[in-house]
């Protein structure tokens, strides 16, 4: 084989671990674990905003109201997911 035959095949190759990514790297349940810092634990409530005299206060009717939680969090355990990870399609 010359060398133009080969260019192909080897830019084919490379093409298809570029797209792979890293994610070859990450498979097993050493990877499922979840080191992210847990979000909201130490969330707290801010006062309103105070307006100073002589400026007009913002407009507030279009915020974002959390509704409150009336079930509790299910713990999770060790070894499950981070909540920013989507599921995996294979099962």
């Amino acid at each position: 084989m010359n060398s133009k035959s080969m260019r192909i095949p080897i830019l084919l190759a490379v093409a298809l671990l570029s797209l792979s990514g890293c994610s070859w790297m990450h498979h097993g349940k050493h990877s499922a674990r979840c080191r992210e810092p847990a979000v909201g634990k130490d969330a707290k409530n801010m006062p309103p905003l105070q307006v100073p005299s002589g400026l007009d206060a913002p407009d507030t009717r279009n915020a974002i109201k959390v509704p409150p939680l009336d079930e509790p969090e299910r713990p999770r355990s060790p070894g499950d997911p981070c909540l920013s990870m989507p599921p995996s399609f294979k099962s």
